[in-house]
């Protein structure tokens, strides 16, 4: 309350902690770019996804949960694969919640989940910055060439549309996105409730590659055929 005071043309977190059956959760109105970046960059809670719309209006629409982090921590250690177990000064630095500026142009800060780019010692530098030098994120570095969304609360189509929002940067090769759907009321053989998961692979100058996996196919009853390690149709 004391930073609502403080900070009064800022979001603000409601008083009660949130779950995500509340979610999308409005925080804040008429909030201009500027105001909305140094909100993020002051990071006063952690674990939530924000939207600022065209309007002003700014959204918490996502939670972190644990098949969240799981998913996006797998993520991380798969791309850190080609680093050979190099820990200090990896060729390829794998990151998560790194802010950019939106390819949207309109100076206002985004972030995904996992962000993949070179390491600065290993990027030569132009030799014409002619018509200027290759965007980099917040801090300066590299761009990050592959970004990863995991969508858990967030609707679909907020999670589509960031996804396809990244796209727009060239530097950016490759988007991979993957939406863990709501929890079905029935349980599998072994206890678990039976959830539809999608998987969405963005490639430059290309469309979207999609597999369906989780134990249903979304909106239907039917069952997955990713019910085993190494199938050729999901790798």
């Amino acid at each position: 309350k004391v930073l609502n005071k403080l900070l009064p043309n800022s979001p603000h977190f409601p008083d009660q902690p949130l779950n995500e059956d509340s979610l999308p959760y409005k925080i804040g109105s008429n909030i201009t770019i500027k105001e909305y970046n140094e909100f993020l960059e002051r990071q006063e809670s952690s674990g939530y996804k924000y939207q600022r719309r065209d309007n002003g209006d700014v959204f918490i629409i996502d939670m972190s949960n644990p098949e969240h982090d799981l998913v996006a921590s797998l993520l991380q250690r798969y791309f850190n694969f080609p680093n050979n177990n190099v820990v200090v000064d990896p060729p390829i630095v794998v990151g998560i919640d790194g802010f950019h500026f939106s390819p949207s142009g309109n100076g206002q800060l985004i972030a995904s989940d996992v962000t993949v780019y070179p390491n600065p010692s290993h990027v030569q530098q132009p030799r014409i910055p002619y018509p200027g030098p290759p965007p980099g994120n917040r801090n300066g570095w590299p761009h990050a060439r592959i970004v990863c969304e995991v969508g858990n609360s967030q609707s679909t189509k907020e999670w589509n549309d960031k996804c396809q929002l990244w796209m727009n940067q060239i530097y950016i090769r490759y988007v991979l996105g993957i939406k863990l759907h709501k929890k079905r009321n029935r349980k599998n053989d072994l206890g678990q409730y039976h959830r539809s998961m999608t998987a969405r692979l963005w490639q430059q100058e290309s469309g979207y590659q999609e597999w369906q996996f989780g134990t249903l196919i979304r909106k239907k009853q039917t069952p997955t055929t990713c019910n085993a390690p190494n199938l050729p149709q999901y790798q």
